[in-house]
């Protein structure tokens, strides 16, 4: 009840491109700002380009544009449901990468804390390694979206959602396979590239690199660390 109540998107991680018959699962937030250039022209939203001066205000512009376009944004069950062919392409994110944007967007930030940290007594104050403990003692059952274990994010009815499974570190060899998987006729009018400096400091990368951090990142997500990334993440 309590997901329905106070989070009724939480499962909505499916963006699903009739036109392309082919859906994308958001399981990583840097993924999805990087590659919004490509979702509108997926959506149908052409001549957009990739962020300008301001480049959190563009980020965002281009987030939302995509929902306006020809997308739904399904659940796993809906997708299934009403696109069983449909083919899924799921990017991932090395754990320590993704937590340490989490930590920057949720603690760092100069901005209050979400009601849903906030309720769960995480604090402003917390060092990378508190935060990480906190993470650590909430299952993927109760985790938000940012947070959650991509497997758990990922997975329906006991299986692996996609059809395809793309690496964030692995960018361009990944966003190749994923224009060519997309068959899109009209590619972005501009390039994309992804580095994970443009989207964590270097203090929190730093500080995240702390061997008894790590150890506890590899248990909180040692099964996405087995499933998606048996070999390190390539360095960015």
């Amino acid at each position: 009840m309590f997901d329905k109540r106070r989070r009724p998107l939480r499962n909505h991680v499916y963006l699903a491109f009739p036109d392309h018959d082919i859906a994308y699962a958001r399981a990583t937030e840097p993924a999805f700002q990087v590659l919004a250039p490509v979702l509108n022209c997926l959506a149908g939203n052409y001549n957009v380009t990739t962020p300008g001066s301001d480049v959190s205000l563009e980020r965002c512009k281009l987030e939302r544009l995509v929902f306006h376009g020809n997308v739904e944004l399904l659940t796993a069950r809906e997708l299934k449901r009403r696109y069983p062919e449909m083919k899924i392409v799921a990017w991932v994110q090395d754990p320590l990468h993704r937590l340490a944007y989490c930590y920057e967007k949720i603690i760092l930030t100069e901005e209050a804390l979400p009601s849903y940290y906030n309720e769960r007594y995480f604090d402003k104050t917390m060092s990378p390694v508190d935060f990480v403990t906190h993470v650590s003692g909430i299952s993927d059952l109760d985790a938000d979206n940012l947070f959650r274990s991509q497997k758990a994010t990922l997975t329906y009815k006991g299986a692996l959602t996609a059809d395809i499974v793309l690496k964030l570190e692995q960018f361009e060899d990944s966003l190749e396979r994923f224009l060519s998987v997309s068959l899109l006729e009209q590619r972005p009018t501009s390039s994309t590239s992804y580095r994970i400096s443009d989207y964590v400091s270097a203090d929190t990368l730093s500080s995240f690199a702390d061997e008894a951090l790590g150890k506890m990142l590899h248990r909180r997500y040692k099964q996405d660390y087995n499933l998606f990334y048996s070999q390190p993440a390539l360095s960015a």
